[in-house]
């Protein structure tokens, strides 16, 4: 009786093993579905055709615009990816959201403002590029007055 549930533990933990294993290998092997299929982690993975970034522009005094160095600002990356905090955050891609892009535009005018180089409007561009034929396009987000102007 003392072998039963020794038995039953070890039996319980390489079923979970095999599972986790078949996980795994399914995401790495390049095989159609459904035997193939993405890592169940998107840190590790994105299964998306398209890769999109932000770039944010900052008018100084004279009118003209400016990039804002947002790579120098965000150091740390999500996962094993490049991706950096504000690439996928849905408040800056998705609609609505206005007081909180607003606040985001207002803490990198006053980050720039820091640096020494003041600006009174910030303008967010989505960029995207499409990996199958390596399309690009861009869009403007918004435009966001900031500070003295």
């Amino acid at each position: 009786m003392s072998e039963q549930p020794h038995r039953l533990a070890v039996g319980v933990v390489a079923v979970w093993l095999a599972a986790q294993a078949v996980a795994l290998v399914r995401g790495l092997l390049p095989l159609p579905p459904p035997l193939g299929a993405h890592l169940p982690w998107r840190m590790f993975s994105d299964p998306s055709p398209f890769e999109r970034t932000l770039t944010a522009e900052g008018r100084v005094a004279d009118g003209t615009w400016v990039p804002i160095p947002l790579e120098r600002y965000f150091q740390h990356t999500r996962g094993a990816t490049g991706e950096r905090a504000y690439e996928y955050s849905t408040i800056v891609f998705e609609g609505g959201h206005l007081r909180e892009r607003q606040a985001f535009a207002a803490w990198l005018a006053a980050r720039m403002a820091a640096d020494g180089q003041p600006i009174d409007k910030v303008r967010l561009i989505r960029r995207w590029r499409d990996l199958r034929d390596d399309a690009t396009g861009a869009a403007t987000i918004g435009q966001y007055r900031v500070g003295g102007g």
